[in-house]
């Protein structure tokens, strides 16, 4: 048999605008599942976790495969919440298409924003779908008319609702020109078809004609039959909105209530409909020695390539998801980890279905799995045939912007502490932890109280370690304003033996987008080829201690540029001690500067309370940006230091009686001022 169409997709959105109770539908209209799972409920089945279970929000990136219509839909549920967003990030590295799921009354809000810059960032594909119809104050065509002011893009509704608010019962299909209602004892299983009601037909046939200009407006073809005025088959029509949506120049708009069983069919045919597939175009990287640029064909002729962009820590072994871009992965073969060009064997592959697990012999180019066996590899790796290495991108992960102390509650749990560290930290590349040097006291940092929060919780219920944490506190960071450089001797007497070694090393300011790296440039005539991964690991270790004032340094390239040699007397432990010493003198003499966290916020708030809600911010060193009115609510969006909004929830709720929101995520580090940079002062 030919192999099946794929589709791999990803659900983004802002939190709470149903993603999961659209994937929970998808599961059982395709019969992979044979009941609904609810998130209010806890029965959701991609929402796998029990803190996900007992929060009724999602917090990990859940995998499964559907078949529909002949297609294989390979789909993520991603999380919405901006403390996770690091799992949106890396879904959408490896993702060919996705739906954005919009709230039929909030509409555009801040995280959809989030995920749709991300989204843009890769490339990817969008269809729209404008969910929960079905409350009070949803407004298809105002949704629409936010996706095209804040988005920037250019929506084509595909569908007009029948009916709005309570009233909402199926909607039109403006291509077949027909509606569609979804049987309410078959619990939407059934779409009953029939015609246009008159009271939409004037609704439906302007908005049909606008669908028909932004289908021409992609396709020569079309154009032409549109200008001659002939009848347009919808084959035509969904060729032409293909080629818009892969190219983006267009967003096809879909409307439902999935928590009504509205809605979802329609949804995933136009998934297969308009979304790529993972057979067209190349895969690019570099060459991980010459840095040349490389192409690769997807097809599984070409040699093997995938990215390892999520690590699950598993006590049987972790699972590594790997997204194949050419070529063919078998169980038990050997592949080449490019980062650090070391061998690495795939001795299990798996298809997930939440946390259930599909044993499979062969992966081919767009397959999904999840592998078992890697010891080398880990998130953001690139694999390859040893042959023929290829570099891709990685996926960008933000920087942690919260911090909090832990300690075991007894020495004996000390160990399994740190070993529970170091598996989180692999399986989340936004989870930080390190050892104070001169304290002892170690410190994790996140997106968040609450990705802290899970953090904790997941410590005592998977890995049993009993932990006490301190007060949760702001991550600051430090950086340098110029460049400077150092150079250190380590020359000492221990025991009978003389150790020797010297390292100097250049420190350069490298801009807020640049990240944080250690190159070496060290010649194998002055040190030999051994010591220079110590040196390397030595540098990186004093980059996240911090140096004088003990605060991480980001946005800050390191140049190891020189060494010295004695045969008999330079070792691993010199070398470490010179480059760290050498560091510390090139950060002394440039110009360092404390950075700290700031949010972007928006704030939805009555009208009536703006007053009060703008003052209190401005005491808070906030930066108001823009403020919009809409249905009788003020839009607020801004920026504003983390360090400012601690419980901020609670103070926006005694200001305005409960009635307004808040919506927080990281923007960007900026240099503290007046009383919070004093605290720093050596």
């Amino acid at each position: 048999m030919p192999p099946r169409p794929i589709r791999n997709i990803g659900i983004i959105a802002h939190i709470d605008a149903g993603k999961t109770t659209v994937t929970e539908r998808i599961l059982f209209y395709s019969e992979k599942e044979h009941r609904i799972g609810e998130v209010d409920e806890g029965t959701a089945t991609m929402d796998w976790m029990p803190e996900e279970q007992r929060r009724g929000i999602t917090i990990t990136a859940a995998a499964t495969t559907i078949d529909w219509r002949g297609y294989r839909i390979n789909l993520i549920d991603t999380p919405g919440h901006v403390d996770f967003t690091s799992e949106v990030e890396r879904s959408l590295r490896v993702l060919d298409g996705a739906v954005g799921i919009f709230c039929g009354t909030a509409g555009v809000q801040a995280q959809t924003e989030t995920v749709w810059r991300q989204a843009n960032t890769y490339g990817v594909p969008r269809i729209a779908f404008v969910n929960k119809l079905d409350r009070v104050g949803a407004d298809f065509f105002r949704v629409l008319e936010a996706v095209r002011t804040r988005l920037g893009v250019r929506p084509v509704p595909l569908q007009v609702p029948i009916g709005a608010e309570k009233a909402f019962e199926g909607v039109v299909d403006l291509i077949e020109r027909r509606a569609i209602r979804f049987d309410e004892e078959s619990m939407g299983k059934e779409l009953v078809y029939g015609g246009v009601p008159s009271e939409l037909e004037e609704v439906v046939e302007t908005w049909r004609e606008r669908l028909l200009e932004a289908a021409a407006d992609c396709d020569d073809t079309l154009m032409e039959s549109y200008l001659e005025g002939g009848d347009i088959s919808p084959e035509l029509i969904r060729a032409a909105l293909r080629k818009g949506t892969l190219s983006g120049r267009i967003t096809p708009v879909l409307a439902g209530a999935a928590l009504r069983n509205r809605g979802i069919q329609p949804l995933t045919d136009a998934v297969c409909d308009y979304l790529p597939g993972p057979d067209t175009g190349v895969v690019r990287g570099t060459h991980p020695k010459t840095g040349k640029e490389l192409e690769r064909e997807l097809s599984a002729s070409a040699p093997f390539c995938g990215l390892a962009f999520k690590t699950v820590a598993d006590s049987h072994g972790d699972l590594v998801y790997v997204r194949v871009y050419s070529g063919k992965l078998r169980t038990n073969e050997q592949v080449l980890n490019v980062r650090t060009m070391s061998k690495d064997r795939a001795q299990k592959l798996y298809l997930m279905h939440a946390n259930h697990r599909d044993k499979v012999d062969l992966a081919e180019p767009g397959d999904i799995v999840a592998v078992v066996g890697f010891r080398e590899t880990s998130t953001g790796d690139s694999l390859s045939d040893p042959k023929s290495p290829i570099l891709l991108e990685p996926p960008i992960f933000p920087e942690a912007v919260m911090s909090m102390g832990i300690e075991p509650v007894s020495i004996a749990d000390r160990d399994k502490l740190l070993e529970s560290l170091k598996k989180l930290a692999r399986e989340d590349p936004t989870f930080r932890w390190r050892e104070d040097r001169d304290t002892g006291q170690i410190v994790v940092s996140g997106m968040g109280e609450l990705h802290l929060e899970v953090i904790k919780d997941r410590m005592e219920r998977e890995f049993k370690v009993e932990a006490a944490v301190g007060k949760v506190r702001v991550a600051y960071r430090q950086t340098i304003l110029s460049t400077a450089e150092g150079e250190a001797v380590f020359e000492k007497q221990l025991a009978t033996r003389t150790q020797y070694a010297r390292v100097a090393v250049r420190v350069e300011p490298v801009g807020e987008l640049a990240k944080t790296e250690v190159i070496s440039e060290l010649r194998k005539e002055k040190v030999p080829l051994e010591f220079h991964p110590g040196i390397v690991d030595s540098v990186a270790a004093a980059l996240e201690s911090g140096g004088g004032i003990g605060l991480p340094l980001i946005q800050v390239r390191v140049r190891i540029v020189d060494g010295s040699f004695r045969a008999g007397e330079s070792t691993h432990v010199a070398y470490a001690a010179a480059a760290s010493r050498a560091f510390d003198e090139a950060i002394s003499r440039a110009q360092s500067v404390v950075l700290e966290p700031v949010m972007s916020f928006e704030i939805q708030t009555p009208d009536e309370y703006y007053g009060a809600v703008s003052n209190d911010l401005t005491q808070r060193r906030s930066t108001i940006q823009e403020v919009d009115l809409e249905a009788g609510y003020r839009l607020i969006r801004g920026t504003v230091p983390l360090s400012e909004v601690f419980g901020y929830s609670g103070t926006l709720r005694a200001l305005t009686q409960g009635r307004a929101s808040i919506s927080l995520q990281p923007d960007s580090y900026q240099p503290v001022a007046g009383e919070v940079a004093d605290r720093f002062r050596l």
